[in-house]
């Protein structure tokens, strides 16, 4: 019997036979069950019994929130547990709110809002949804280009030049998110109608082109980078219309689908700033450094700041965290 075969993102190869998908899902959802979550979890209490733990939906997550956690100015110890997905993040919660020994004590959850939000789950003091859509969109902002624009691409002491490219990223921002705006519809259909879907656009020519100064329309239709299982009736999509149309596009389109734009952007960007003829840094001083070209969901995330309900979640726990004062310090 020949090896069974994965890509390098998990997906299983076509010419393995039923057996053998289905051996590999049942190890992989073994792997990722809450119960697993929950060893991992007693282990850790037993080296750190006091340690904080966030449970996130995945390794990205946890690269994003270690940036924000240290920009909170927290003061207590903390570790992740990744949980490999939305769902087993919530799962994984009320697995614990049904533990009897108190291995949920000291528990935080973070999950992103999607179009889903909580997914039916209770909301509470110890799980943090994110303002926008997800993570992502908090990153793709004027303030996190300007930040970049001052240390990455030199333009330090130059105010009007990042003023002025700031401007044009906002202006080719807005016409990603308008070329983007029926993927998102059609994702949101999905989700509200219970629809799955194949695996969603993970490469940004599936989407759109996009240039240093205008974005165009993908080659492929939006039915075929948005493949779902069944299509929504007219009815369905009337029914859910207004709602779709009163969602903010930065805060509320899909995240991974605004980071794709920015890497791309800040990438055709960086050339610009190194190009001798440039288009929009002209009139700036030629740096004695290269601009960077490449950014990665860490570079990127170093350069944002913790959302403000990001840091009252965290302010709460550090409350909650802090020792009681001795009495006599209370009386004086």
């Amino acid at each position: 019997m020949h090896e069974p075969m994965s890509s390098a993102d998990g997906d299983i190869q076509p010419g393995i036979d039923a057996k053998e998908i289905s051996l590999l899902r049942s190890m992989r959802e073994a792997r990722d069950a809450p119960a697993v979550h929950k060893a991992s979890l007693a282990a850790l209490r037993a080296h750190k019994p006091d340690a904080v733990a966030f449970a996130c939906e995945g390794v990205d997550d946890k690269k994003v929130y270690f940036h924000w956690i240290r920009n909170s100015q927290i003061k207590f110890g903390y570790e992740f547990i990744v949980c490999n997905g939305k769902e087993k993040v919530l799962r994984f919660r009320e697995l614990l709110r049904r533990d009897v020994t108190g291995l949920n004590k000291g528990v935080y959850f973070f999950i992103d809002k999607d179009f889903d939000g909580l997914k039916g789950y209770d909301k509470g003091p110890d799980v943090y949804v994110t303002e926008t859509y997800s993570f992502e969109n908090a990153l793709v902002t004027s303030e996190v280009l300007r930040e970049i624009l001052t240390v990455d691409m030199h333009c330090h002491s130059a105010p009007q030049i990042r003023d002025a490219v700031v401007e044009k990223f906002e202006e080719v921002y807005s016409s990603f998110l308008d070329v983007t705006r029926a993927h998102n519809h059609r994702i949101y259909l999905a989700r509200r109608l219970g629809i799955d879907s194949k695996p969603l656009p993970d490469k940004l020519n599936r989407l759109a082109t996009v240039g240093l100064l205008k974005v165009g329309f993908a080659d492929k239709s939006v039915d075929e980078a948005i493949v779902l299982d069944r299509e929504p009736s007219q009815s369905e999509i009337n029914q859910h219309d207004a709602d779709f149309c009163s969602l903010d596009p930065k805060r509320d389109y899909r995240g991974k689908f605004a980071l794709l734009f920015f890497v791309r952007w800040l990438e055709l960007l960086g050339k610009d700033r190194n190009s001798e003829e440039s288009f929009l840094f002209k009139r700036a001083m030629k740096p004695s450094a290269s601009a960077t070209i490449q950014y990665s969901l860490d570079s990127i995330a170093s350069r944002s700041l913790p959302p403000g309900s990001f840091k009252e979640f965290i302010g709460a726990i550090s409350v909650d965290k802090q020792e009681p004062a001795p009495v006599n310090a209370v009386l004086g």
